[in-house]
């Protein structure tokens, strides 16, 4: 089982996404040629746009990541496959089905892809999610989350509660069942290629993806913007959030895991650990002091509330990696800075 080396041609599914147009940029700057799936041909053309000078991109459409046989030309040819298209919200969700449909069709179905129209890719690497691994109801935190814990709890609850689950446990179940799937597959069909399996926190950092307006920012950085625009106000701190990490971290991620022979076969959480509200009004307010209205609570008054919190545990992907996690400052910063840029001071 191969890992890629530079010069091969890569394909990023869901190109145009906010994780995913970091990773395909990453390549292209690391001197590989990448290959993007987009669902639209505005969306290849402003991929296009900003990775100009930086390499070998091309695009193709897939506009439904659940119809058969939809990434079969897409797959032709590539010598390595990061696959990032999956849906992530938690609000409005009318049935898990409408997360859990995409999450598991579009895997399964690029993985079958690969089998039918290119069995000898070197590697495969899916984004998953902490979602998988975390038990939120079995188990009360604080807990120390490791890449051997699996959620055991969200699949059993939408079963149990169908179109009355939460969001937020039809979101979990749609990853943990897409990651399972992922390894059933290679269990069962043996590929000459092998798998790694990424798994972030909230994905915070600089946007470079196409974005009309502030409303349809993915959700994670539009927890940011609630903080920075007022939406959020003193009643909501200290704001215990759970953990983070920066795009480019876990965009680095998939390609180290693409070419790092030791990854094979293993999953990986890309943590930089806690993110509370407090932590990051502290920051916006010493980065950006003129925006208006920013909380300020109680300010470097955030660690009594983390040791109550879960830790998923990002030390493997340190070790075997090479991740480096970039700080909260450092990317809130970048982050703050490019939506400021497109959308102006609230």
């Amino acid at each position: 089982m191969g890992v890629i080396a530079k010069g091969d041609l890569i394909l990023v599914s869901g190109a145009s996404g906010f994780i995913a147009s970091h990773t395909a940029k990453q390549l292209l700057q690391q001197g590989y040629r990448v290959r993007g799936t987009v669902r639209s041909e505005s969306k290849g053309e402003y991929l296009k746009g900003i990775f100009k000078g930086l390499g070998e991109f091309e695009y193709v459409l897939v506009d439904d990541i659940t119809k058969d046989g939809i990434f079969d030309e897409a797959v032709k040819g590539v010598d390595g496959v990061a696959h990032l298209a999956s849906p992530f919200y938690t609000e409005g969700v009318k049935d898990p089905q409408e997360l859990i449909g995409p999450a598991v069709k579009g895997t399964t179905g690029i993985l079958k892809s690969i089998q039918k129209n290119n069995p000898n890719v070197k590697r495969v690497v899916i984004t998953s999610s902490v979602a998988s691994i975390m038990s939120l109801e079995s188990r009360r935190p604080p807990v120390v989350y490791t890449e051997e814990d699996w959620n055991q709890d969200s699949i059993s609850h939408v079963e149990k509660n169908g179109v009355k689950s939460s969001g937020g446990m039809a979101y979990q179940a749609s990853k943990t069942l897409a990651e399972k799937a992922l390894w059933k597959f290679i269990e069962d069909e043996k590929p000459s290629w092998d798998a790694v399996a990424i798994n972030p926190p909230l994905v915070l950092g600089e946007v470079i993806h196409q974005i009309d307006s502030p409303e349809k920012l993915n959700t994670s950085v539009a927890y940011f913007w609630q903080w920075a625009t007022g939406k959020r106000t003193e009643s909501d701190l200290p704001g215990p959030m759970g953990n983070w990490v920066d795009v480019k971290d876990v965009a680095q991620g998939h390609i180290n895991a693409l070419s790092i022979q030791e990854a094979s076969g293993q999953r990986f959480i890309t943590g930089a650990g806690y993110l509370t509200g407090q932590a990051w009004v502290d920051i916006i307010h010493k980065k950006f002091p003129d925006l208006k209205n920013v909380p300020v609570g109680k300010p470097g008054e955030y660690e009594e509330v983390e040791k109550g919190m879960n830790l998923f545990n990002g030390e493997k992907a340190t070790k075997v990696l090479g991740i480096k996690y970039k700080s909260l400052e450092e990317s809130t910063a970048e982050m703050g800075e490019s939506l400021f840029k497109r959308f102006g001071k609230q």
